[in-house]
C-alpha cells in the first residue's frame, strides 16, 4: 500500500534524484534556495512511498511571506511536481496535491504555481495576475535615450560589492509589495534558474541591482533606489551586456519602471503572471485593493459577495480600502473558480457581477526569482 506523507531529512538525495529524473534538470544547481546542500527542505515535500520504501512521486510547497502595503500574506509556491516514470497514471499527483491543499487550508492565504493551465484548474487554481514584459533594442536606446547621461554607471557582481547583500535586502523591503528574503539566503535566491545579481554603481556607490539570466539579455528583476536613475541604468546596461536586444519584466504597479520602459521600448506584452489558489479572500482583497489604491488607482465603490463560502464586503473611498468578513443580504454567491476569475483575469470583468468598474483584476505579480 502506498503511503502519502512528509519527506524525512534522510530522503533528501532520493527526492532530488526523483525530481532530476522527472524533469531532466539538476535541481541543486537550478534551485539552490530549496535544494542547496546547506538547505534542509524535507518538510516542504510530500512524497508517495511504496511498500518497498521507494519514492514514487513528490509535490513541494515552499513557504513565502509576502508583504503588500504593510499587510503580511502567508503564501506558498507549489512546484517540483514529480512522478516516477514507472508510477505514472496511479493517482499519486492527485493524492499529494489534495494532501497539501487540505493542510494549507486555514494556515495559508494563497498558493501559487506555474504549470499547464487545465492540469491545475482541477485543483482549484486560476491563471491570472498581470505582469509586463518589455523588449528594448540597441536602436531604442541609441535614439530614445540619446540625451541621457549614463557616465559613471558601472556593474559588478552584487555580492562582491561591500555591503551588497545588506543593500539588496533593504531595497527589497522598501517596495510596496515584496517577498520576504532572509539576508543569509540572498545568494541562493538570486542564483535561482542559473541567474546572477549585478550591483548597479554610480561613481562606485551602489544605487541598485539587476537580476539577469546567464546570457545577460533578460532582466527578471530591476531595482533602483531612485526613479531618476532608471533610464541611465538601462542605457549603461545595454552597453555593458553587448546584447543587441534585451527583455525586462515589471509588475503593473511599478509605475516609474513602466513609465521609463514604455517611453522607449520597441514593444511590450501584458502576460499572466502565475496560477493562484486563494484560500482567504478577505486578506487577499484587502492587500491588493490597497496596492491598487496606492499605485494604479481605483475608483470609489463597494462590492459584496460570498466567495467560495467566504462572505466579504470591500469598500473604497478617498481614505483607502476596508474589507469586512460579512456580506450584504443581496450579495452575489460565487464558486471558487468564479471568484478567482473575477479577481484575477481581464475577462472576469464580463461576468454578470455588479462590481465597480476598474476594481479587478488584482495586480498580482510573483517575482520569478522567488518562485523556488
Amino acid at each position: 500500500m502506498v503511503k502519502y506523507r512528509t519527506a524525512a531529512p534522510h530522503e533528501r538525495e532520493e527526492y532530488i534524484d526523483l525530481a532530476n529524473l522527472a524533469f531532466r534538470f539538476d535541481f541543486e544547481v537550478l534551485m539552490p534556495k530549496a535544494y542547496d546542500t546547506s538547505v534542509d527542505s524535507s518538510a516542504m515535500h510530500k512524497v508517495a512511498v511504496d511498500e518497498q520504501g521507494r519514492l514514487r512521486a513528490l509535490v513541494a510547497v515552499f513557504p513565502e511571506s509576502l508583504t503588500v502595503c504593510d499587510h503580511t500574506l502567508r503564501t506558498g509556491y507549489l512546484g517540483t511536481v514529480s512522478v516516477h516514470p514507472r508510477a505514472r497514471g496511479e493517482g499519486h499527483m492527485k493524492a499529494l496535491m489534495n494532501l497539501w491543499l487540505e493542510e494549507l487550508r486555514g494556515t495559508c492565504d494563497m498558493v501559487v504555481l506555474y504549470g499547464q493551465r487545465q492540469r491545475y484548474e482541477y485543483f482549484g487554481f486560476t491563471l491570472g495576475g498581470v505582469k509586463f514584459k518589455y523588449t528594448v533594442a540597441e536602436a531604442n536606446v541609441r535614439h530614445g535615450l540619446r540625451g541621457v547621461n549614463d557616465t559613471g554607471i558601472t556593474f559588478r557582481p552584487l555580492f562582491e560589492v561591500e555591503g551588497g547583500a545588506e543593500f539588496a535586502h533593504n531595497l527589497n523591503t522598501s517596495r510596496l509589495a515584496y517577498v520576504e528574503r532572509s539576508l543569509e539566503q540572498l545568494p541562493l535566491i538570486f542564483g535561482t534558474l542559473c541567474q546572477k545579481a549585478l550591483g548597479v554603481l554610480d561613481q562606485g556607490k551602489l544605487i541598485g541591482y539587476v537580476v539577469v539570466n546567464e546570457a545577460g539579455d533578460d532582466i527578471a528583476e530591476f531595482a533602483l533606489e531612485k526613479a531618476d536613475d532608471i533610464q541611465r541604468t538601462i542605457k549603461a546596461y545595454m552597453a555593458y551586456s553587448r546584447a543587441g536586444r534585451i527583455t525586462l519584466h515589471a509588475p503593473e504597479y511599478d509605475l516609474p519602471l513602466n513609465t521609463a520602459l514604455g517611453s522607449i521600448a520597441e514593444d511590450f506584452v501584458i502576460e499572466n503572471s502565475d496560477m493562484y489558489h486563494i484560500l482567504d479572500f478577505a486578506n487577499i482583497l484587502k492587500a491588493y485593493l490597497t496596492l491598487k489604491f496606492k499605485t494604479t488607482g481605483i475608483i470609489p465603490g463597494e462590492f459584496s459577495a460570498v466567495m467560495d463560502g467566504q462572505p466579504v464586503t470591500a469598500r473604497v473611498d478617498e481614505e483607502g480600502v476596508s474589507v469586512e468578513r460579512s456580506a450584504m443580504p443581496d450579495a452575489v454567491v460565487l464558486s471558487k473558480q468564479q471568484a478567482q476569475t473575477l479577481l484575477l483575469t481581464q475577462h472576469g470583468r464580463y461576468m454578470a457581477v455588479d462590481a465597480p468598474a476598474g476594481w479587478f483584476p488584482l495586480p498580482l505579480f510573483w517575482y520569478k526569482i522567488d518562485k523556488y
